[in-house]
């Protein structure tokens, strides 16, 4: 599929993708925990710092289509006020693990991840793809995933598990080549500089990856999807809490779940998601 074509298909269809979210947060320790003051309360969500164009740090500031979506929630929620700290992808999921911080987003929903105690509500769906060069794919027959990339050198952002159980046991047996960088735009110039031949990451987060890189209409056409191999909704998670340091954890999530089911069912959620893709 050209990329080009893909982005526009994705704004078109904008109406699939608002199904899921994952959003994060612990509380300070000096907030006000009492509902019926009028001084807020200060929620703290940890987010990714690079996963573009979902949540990540542009200069010093937080943005993303999630982060957004959050912005908005909490300004349809007065009683909270809302702090994002960034941290990468493996630093958060350890500290949501260790109790450290109350949530984290936006980690998927995963059998062997049965420590965390909570999901918010979902409210992207993302389709995750392996995309190959032109070369690599014509000179294969690519009809099954992982089965059929046995040989292949791939990229993938380190603790990123999208590709699969069963694809990560052939990086294990030595059947594929694997390397990861921290960021999709350093996966992309992998492939674009021939060092690996598939790339795998969600659609959108590749397209908004290829925008950063400025790759004109001319250079996507050298690499197009190979597989698609899944899926996946976004959420918030949230972590164990063995000291009660958030006893409010579980009336803030039930509040954050009924504003954005609110935003999800009016089409606030596809709106935001057409507005990134539009600026």
């Amino acid at each position: 599929m050209n990329f080009k074509r893909a982005l526009k298909n994705i704004i078109k269809t904008t109406g699939c993708l608002a199904i899921g979210c994952v959003f994060a947060w612990p509380v300070v320790a000096n907030a006000q925990t009492v509902q019926s003051s009028n001084i807020p309360v200060t929620i703290t969500l940890y987010a990714e710092d690079s996963n573009i164009p979902y949540a990540f740090l542009d200069g010093a500031d937080p943005d993303g289509i999630y982060v957004r979506i959050l912005e908005e929630a909490f300004a349809r929620m007065p009683q909270y006020r809302l702090e994002i700290v960034n941290v990468p992808f493996r630093r958060g999921m350890e500290l949501l693990k260790d109790g450290q911080i109350m949530g984290f987003f936006p980690p998927y929903e995963r059998k062997d991840r049965d420590w965390i105690e909570r999901y918010s509500i979902p409210i992207l769906r993302e389709t995750v793809v392996a995309i190959c060069s032109n070369d690599y794919a014509r000179s294969n027959n690519l009809f099954q995933f992982p089965d059929d990339f046995a040989g292949a050198r791939f990229a993938n952002n380190a603790g990123y598990k999208l590709a699969g159980n069963a694809f990560f046991e052939m990086v294990e047996a030595g059947d594929i080549v694997l390397e990861e960088a921290n960021t999709t735009a350093s996966n992309l110039r992998f492939l674009m500089a021939g060092r690996v031949d598939c790339y795998v990451n969600e659609r959108m987060a590749i397209l908004a990856g290829m925008r950063e890189l400025g790759v004109d209409k001319d250079l996507s056409r050298l690499f197009n999807e190979a597989a698609i191999i899944g899926q996946e909704f976004g959420y918030v998670a949230f972590g164990p809490d063995p000291d009660n340091q958030w006893p409010e954890r579980d009336q803030f999530a039930d509040a954050l779940d009924a504003t954005l089911r609110q935003m999800r069912d009016s089409g606030e959620i596809d709106r935001l998601v057409v507005d990134y893709f539009a600026y």
